[in-house]
Formats: structure tokens, sequence, C-alpha cells
């Protein structure tokens, strides 16, 4: 509840009638947004993905303004123009990973100008003429898993490798090829078992560098916030609090393996938006209760009615106020103590 109002109140405080994307001066959302010298990107990796925000089918809205911002004369796709947008502020020799989305020869063509090297998987209809000269998916099946091939453009700055392992797989780079080729073990369902794939050095790149987005969006798919609406702002502020969940988790993950050590297990995904929830609402409810109220009311209550245990707080919260304080109090019955693990009584 709290959550909810906390977003109906930021898409209340501007004038909601005439509020449009493009006239918004949030530099998160802003194309223009110049970065300053401490938050520009220091990595020689970026990797994108087309993760989009829920939206109600029925919803329609005029991106007019939109269309005319981002609408250049070189006849680049969408997927192409979105990726140039993006990257505005890498610093030159940045490779880019992306998905087939935003995969195009021109937009690679047009990434290499600004010295920004593009790798990703591709659609077969924005190959052109390259698709012709690659073996058809029959010939490359009865070759067997792992077979692979390379076509270069004429210049030798761009290569497009086609790669079969359970169904062919097209790629596109300019800074990786077919070598050096490795060997990866993927499962077989025919034979029921681990077997030994040859893999190009194109695929084993771009694995390593997209595999986190991939995990990242499924995370989110899991446990995604969901409501009917069709404010804009209120759907843009619940897909960064996904993502933002879901990167904390996968950080806490990693931190807890080298912290923790093998022998304890870090608490699940659910589990963990669940501990952030608890939080969030501590602020706003039972934070400045005291031992003294609470008591009354329990002791008031029906004694043949089971009571509802009261659950314990969480440990950022517990010591905000003067509830963990202990206090004399005349009770009847003991209370049982709420410590996890303690079977402790206390008057």
């Amino acid at each position: 509840f709290f959550f909810k109002q906390w977003l109906f109140s930021i898409h209340s405080d501007g004038n909601n009638s005439d509020l449009d994307v493009s006239d918004n001066d949030d530099p998160i959302l802003d194309g223009n947004y110049q970065p300053s010298p401490q938050e520009e990107s220091s990595s020689e990796h970026s990797s994108d993905d087309e993760d989009p925000i829920p939206e109600p089918t029925d919803h329609s809205a005029d991106n007019g303004s939109l269309i005319e911002k981002v609408e250049e004369p070189e006849g680049l796709s969408l997927g192409s123009l979105v990726i140039e947008r993006l990257c505005q502020t890498l610093h030159r020799g940045t490779k880019v990973y992306c998905d087939r989305f935003f995969t195009t020869i021109k937009g690679a063509q047009r990434m290499m100008e600004k010295e920004l090297y593009m790798t990703g998987t591709i659609m077969k209809n924005r190959l052109a003429e390259a698709k012709h000269k690659l073996p058809s998916d029959k010939a490359m099946k009865n070759a067997g898993r792992g077979t692979s091939s390379e076509v270069s453009a004429e210049d030798g700055k761009l290569c497009v490798v086609k790669w079969y392992d359970n169904k062919p797989v097209l790629l596109m780079s300019v800074v990786h090829g077919t070598q050096p080729e490795d060997t990866c073990q993927h499962w077989d369902k025919k034979v029921k078992q681990y077997v030994t794939v040859s893999r190009p050095s194109i695929v084993r790149e771009y694995n390593i560098k997209m595999g986190g987005v991939d995990l990242m969006d499924r995370m989110i798919s899991y446990y995604r916030m969901s409501t009917r609406t069709k404010k804009w702002t209120m759907r843009m502020v619940m897909h960064f609090t996904d993502l933002a969940l879901a990167n904390s988790w996968l950080l806490y993950r990693k931190d807890h393996a080298i912290c923790a050590g093998p022998k304890t297990r870090p608490i699940q995904f659910l589990q963990f938006r669940m501990e952030v929830a608890k939080i969030l609402l501590a602020q706003h409810h039972g934070a400045d209760a005291d031992l003294s109220t609470q008591s009354e009311e329990e002791e008031d209550s029906n004694q043949g009615v089971k009571r509802h245990v009261t659950e314990l707080p969480h440990v950022s919260v517990r010591r905000r106020a003067n509830a963990h304080l202990p206090e004399m109090i005349g009770l009847k019955n003991a209370m049982r103590c709420r410590q996890l693990g303690c079977t402790g009584r206390t008057r």
C-alpha cells in the first residue's frame, strides 16, 4: 500500500494531463544526458538487451515527438538507433555486445566510425547477400553439432559466423571470428549425456559478456511487479525497482560466496525481495510501538482465542525505537521469546 501511495505521489507531482515522455527532465531517461567524469564508464565491454517494460495491450500514446527526436538520415533501423543513443557516453574502443534485436550490418559499420565495436546475434533477414554464402541448415545438421562457417566482408573488417549446436545460430562481429576455437560440454537428448562440442571464439565471448544480462532478465521475470495501470511513470518506477532488486540479489549472492563460504547457503531471491519489503514497511508501520502498549492489548484480548504471533523485526530496524529496551510490565501469563531458536518465557 505504501509503495503504491509513493508511486502515485511521483506521478502526481507534475501536470498529469499534458505529461509526455519527451518532456521529462530526468537524466536517466533523457537521451541528451552528458555524464560527469566520475560517472563515465571505464569498462571495456558493454552489454545491451531488449528487456521490455510491460505495457497493457490496450494502451495507446502519441509518440510523435519521440519519433521526430530519433529519426536520422542514415536509414538505420530502430534497434541500431537505440544502440547508437545508448553508446553516446562510452569511451572509444569499447566493445559492445547486444542481441539480435539491435544487431545490423549498417549499425555495426556506423559504430565502427565512432570506434565502437559490436558483437551480437543477428537475424537471417538482415544479412543481405551473406546468407547465400553460408551453408544451409540441413547441410550443417548433417555435418553434426559444433560445425561452424565464417564469411567476411570485402574489406575484412566485419564477419558473420554460423554455428550449429541444437539449432543454427548466426552471429556478427567486428572483433571476433571463428578462431581460436575451443570445446564445451552440452547435453545430448539422444544419448542422454553430456557431449563435447566445438565452439567458435565469437560464441564463447558472446556467452561470457551476455550471460549476466540474460540471467538478470530471467530473475526479473520470476517475480515481476504487476499492476493494471496506464501511467508510464508507475511502470518505469516498478521496472527499475525490479531491476535494482535483481541486480542487488545477484551481487549479494556473489559476495556471499566469497565471504560466507560454501557451508552456508544464500537466501533465495523471493525471500530477499520479502526482506527488502519488510524493511520498507517498517519505515512507516510499528517503528514507534513500545512493549507496554502491546502488552495491554494482548492482556485485554480473549484468552481462548489463539493470538497471532508478532514477527521479529528485521535487524536493520530492530533497535530504531524503544521496543527493544527491557521494561518491567505486569502480565498474568508469561510471554514466549520471539527470538528464533529460543524457548524461554519472560514476564
